[in-house]
């Protein structure tokens, strides 16, 4: 069902920085040509120098990068820009981006920080960046893979804290996180084709259940027109207890979801897996709905995070939803000369429009050491879908 044509490094980490990817995303409707985005991470979650790079001939080659997104000093510390979002719209010839612009007190993480969304558009036609535009609306990317759905609607997958009767970032009892809701981009086009963004209404956890809520929504509409979200979830604070991945439905376009189940085989045996996002799509060779990310595939029980390995493709069966077990296929997992470290979960890919191949770029963090984490090259891999 699955065969790993390839994989490569295509750019090496440098002065202690890894590569964070961005996108990839074809920006013309009929001729192959991609625009990829990547960036340097420069400690945990601490982005910078997004670089924009651009291919005439379906990834063979490729233009000099160029800064699109580059943090700005201020007296408070550091104003960056990170997880830039971006969806080419076929029916305008126009790339919609979504990134997150936010202060870093002193250069420093704050994990309860707000986020200001910004948009901008990029028309490939005169090779052309509109101006930068707030959104002002209370969600951000982190994962996120946007699509639209068959009534015209564009959906941006976002999230925002769990809120205090206070209005403050919620910690369940002893997390150094706030807790997770999702919040998701809707867009409407307008008589005069701009965009009018609304929120959809918050997904709220069970932190008992997911003790830092949800994050990092995958979404897909399935034939039916039903959308199905999963969501990444989070045991770090009882370890004792199972971790999963939760699926989630909407009838309505994606303004309100139904309540999150465990993600599950279809015959409905439980499948566990660490802290971190995946993505759904839908082939353009195939027509069915596959499933990227990481699952416990050995029986271990996740903590937090982690395991961020292996990392699988699968095929979804739509109704009633759940994953193909026999479909499971390892991309890449932990091998011998791997540290104890290795993640491979933040990933981008797009589908090679000429072959429907997935390709899919990926630092392999924490490959060489555990405490050097950073010292980790960019690969890039072509999987094939028979």
């Amino acid at each position: 069902m699955f065969k790993l044509l390839s994989k490569e490094i295509i750019l090496r980490y440098q002065n202690g920085r890894d590569v964070v990817p961005g996108f990839a995303t074809y920006i013309d409707k009929h001729n192959p040509v991609l625009m990829h985005c990547y960036g340097w991470q420069d400690y945990s979650d601490a982005y910078d120098n997004y670089m924009i790079t651009i291919s005439r001939d379906n990834g063979k080659s490729w233009s000099e990068p160029y800064v699109k997104w580059k943090g700005v000093k201020v007296p408070e510390g550091l104003v960056r820009y990170g997880e830039p979002a971006a969806f080419f719209d076929t029916d305008t010839g126009k790339l919609i981006t979504l990134t997150n612009r936010s202060l870093y007190p002193k250069d420093s993480l704050d994990v309860g920080r707000k986020n200001d969304l910004v948009m901008q558009t990029y028309t490939p036609f005169n090779n052309s960046w509109s101006e930068e535009k707030s959104l002002e609306l209370s969600s951000h990317m982190s994962f996120s893979f946007p699509l639209k759905i068959s009534s015209g609607r564009i959906i941006f997958p976002g999230q925002n804290w769990y809120l205090d009767e206070q209005g403050k970032p919620y910690h369940y009892k002893g997390c150094w996180c706030p807790a997770g809701v999702i919040t998701n981009m809707l867009g409407d086009y307008k008589a005069d084709g701009s965009i009018e963004w609304k929120l959809s209404k918050p997904l709220i956890p069970d932190l008992d259940r997911t003790s830092r809520g949800f994050y990092e929504a995958a979404i897909a509409e399935l034939r039916n027109g039903t959308l199905v979200m999963i969501l990444r979830g989070d045991n770090s604070m009882f370890p004792e207890k199972p971790g999963y991945k939760w699926m989630s439905f909407s009838e309505d376009r994606g303004e309100t979801w139904s309540e999150a189940e465990p993600l599950s085989f279809i015959n409905g045996d439980m499948i566990e897996s660490g802290s971190n996002g995946s993505t759904l799509f839908r082939s353009i060779k195939t027509g069915d709905l596959y499933w990227m990310g990481n699952l416990c595939i050995y029986g271990e029980r996740p903590k937090g995070n982690y395991p961020r390995t292996s990392l699988v493709i699968a095929k979804m069966q739509e109704e009633p939803f759940g994953l193909i077990r026999d479909s499971i296929f390892v991309i890449d997992e932990k091998g011998f000369n791997d540290s104890s470290g290795l993640q491979l979960s933040n990933f981008r890919y797009h589908q090679d429009r000429l072959t429907g191949d997935v390709i899919l770029y990926l630092t392999r963090i924490g490959e060489r050491d555990k405490k050097n984490w950073q010292d980790a090259d960019y690969y890039k891999y072509r999987i094939e879908l028979q």
